[in-house]
């Protein structure tokens, strides 16, 4: 890991005086690469993928929004307060804020959007977030029609409450507001299939135009936007092959891109471009499907670690743009820690021995077997990033190395989650990129519908739960740690690499952070209201 990667590099030109000098303009069309396409599904409660939330962000606002301190700021809401057992919390909403159809949002349009979260129909994965307010379980349960712990006081004042102190609580309101004059009439069961998931109409600082798979998703001004007309006329996402995102670049057709650890030589020495390297809240990973008994033992997923080559993986194949990772909270959180974290150095030997001494024998062709089981499996990969297809052939080899048949399936984005969801695989291999607050519950708690390897463990489920309940953040910090290296003895997962994102951004854009934090340069797109592009 080069010592470089933990902290801003700026490379090509700096910024001319004459154009730090100038005021903010407005005008002009900017262009944010995608080299995988959005799912379609612009929905803030029922979306489940990174590309689809770009354009959620900027088509909605929520309560609050969370700023490149990683705190929590008012949006839609001006200001909150926590009662003084800390068990609720009062919104107090702008007035006049509109949707992009020009009605009113009020605190009815917040209550339509969280309730269906806990509706019993809801389709989402979002429920376990909220479900410790008042009355939740019940509605949930269909056993209420009521949830207490939502109270709308006034059309501009909403109240929450839940029935035990809650840490994560005043950072899981940036979901977007819904128009509920526009939805509340579809059965919650039939929302995710609804025309408007497609054609969004939310209040923030871009309207929807139009949706082109392979293509863009083009937004444009809001002109009406109650914190201000952005200052570029329209937002383009634009899907580009990954091969050609280089020429892109070059010929000013992008001016923004999350670009690979193998493109930076060549897009570093692009004149007119500036390049920011940051520590993400991410990690990637490959994934046990825990519900198969070859997986059942954490010997065997344990082995599997120790005998795939992560260092190289990070070092050559991401051009040292990584750091090697162990546990599922990255180095950029408050909750890291690496005491009493075992590292899993590339060791085959160790491997294979670990995996004899669990009584997993050579077959005939020399993959191992035991009590009728092989250990062949699929891996299931996502197409469109060249370093992890890399990564899969490395693995692929290095598991041969100590006995195990790997078979590759490439699979395009959006199928492999499909598969994922459906629990159809063996091993897969994607990356998580994380809220501010730590808390692992949507992802790692028993009965979260995002624990994909189907984990678990009591124990872990407890901590999880004593984490959400702790307000006291050293208190909080060393139940994390308690449970990083719980997980990290279990591996669920085997956890590839903490997050380090390249960005490539058009010296022409304004007004982005220069010396970015975990949420990059654009501190994750809040600040595309406020960019402007210089001539």
């Amino acid at each position: 890991m080069r010592r470089m990667m933990l902290a801003v590099v700026i490379v090509c030109l700096l910024l001319s005086a004459a154009a730090a000098a100038q005021e903010p303009k407005q005008g002009g069309v900017f262009r944010y690469a995608l080299t995988t396409n959005p799912r379609g599904m612009f929905n803030p409660i029922l979306n489940t993928e990174t590309y689809d939330s770009y354009i959620i962000s900027m088509v909605y606002d929520g309560l609050i929004y969370i700023d490149e301190q990683l705190q929590p700021q008012p949006k839609v809401a001006k200001y909150w307060e926590i009662s003084d057992d800390g068990l609720s919390i009062t919104f107090y909403l702008h007035e006049g804020v509109k949707f992009h159809d020009g009605v009113e949002l009020t605190a009815h349009d917040v209550e339509y959007t969280y309730k269906t979260i806990l509706h019993p129909e809801y389709t989402g994965v979002r429920y376990g977030n909220f479900k410790l307010l008042v009355g939740a379980e019940d509605y949930h349960n269909g056993l209420s029609n009521t949830v207490p712990g939502i109270e709308v006081i006034d059309d501009y004042t909403i109240k929450f409450t839940t029935t035990e102190p809650y840490a994560p609580f005043v950072t899981q309101f940036t979901y977007g507001i819904l128009p509920s004059h526009l939805l509340e009439d579809i059965p919650v069961g039939e929302l995710e299939r609804a025309d408007f998931n497609r054609h969004p109409i939310g209040s923030g600082p871009f309207k929807f135009v139009e949706f082109l798979t392979d293509q863009h998703v083009i937004l444009e001004a809001n002109d009406d936007y109650f914190f201000g007309r952005p200052n570029i006329d329209t937002l383009v996402f634009q899907r580009v092959a990954l091969d050609a995102l280089p020429i892109y670049i070059r010929q000013q057709r992008v001016d923004y891109a999350e670009i690979s650890p193998d493109n930076y030589a060549e897009v570093s020495g692009i004149p007119g471009v500036d390049l920011y390297v940051y520590e993400a809240l991410s990690y990637n990973y490959i994934c046990f499907n825990m519900r198969q008994p070859r997986f059942a033992d954490p010997v065997v997923r344990q082995a599997i670690t120790y005998g795939f080559d992560r260092e190289t993986y990070v070092e050559v194949l991401r051009e040292g743009f990584g750091i090697v990772a162990n546990a599922p909270i990255p180095m950029a959180s408050w909750a890291f820690t690496d005491e009493g974290i075992n590292e899993y150095p590339y060791n085959p030997e160790l491997a294979a021995q670990m995996l004899a001494e669990a009584g997993w024998k050579p077959g005939p062709d020399g993959v191992l077997e035991k009590d009728d089981m092989r250990l062949e499996f699929e891996f299931l990969v996502p197409e469109g990033s060249r370093v992890t297809e890399q990564m899969a052939l490395l693995f692929q080899q290095n598991m041969e190395d100590i006995g195990i048949k790997v078979n590759l399936v490439f699979m395009e984005f959006s199928a492999a989650v499909d598969r994922v969801d459906a629990r159809e695989f063996d091993t897969f291999t994607m990356a998580w990129s994380l809220s501010v607050d730590p808390d692992p519950h949507g992802i790692w708690h028993s009965t979260s519908p995002w624990n994909d390897p189907g984990f678990f463990n009591e124990r872990s489920d407890e901590l999880i739960e004593m984490g959400r309940r702790e307000t006291d953040l050293e208190k909080r910090k060393e139940i994390y740690a308690e449970w990083q290296r719980l997980i990290n003895y279990e591996l669920p997962t085997m956890f590839l690499s903490y997050g380090v994102t390249i960005a490539a951004v058009n010296e022409r854009v304004q007004g982005i952070d220069t010396e970015p934090g975990p949420l990059g340069p654009l501190a994750s797109l809040e600040r595309l209201s406020t960019i402007w592009l210089a001539d």
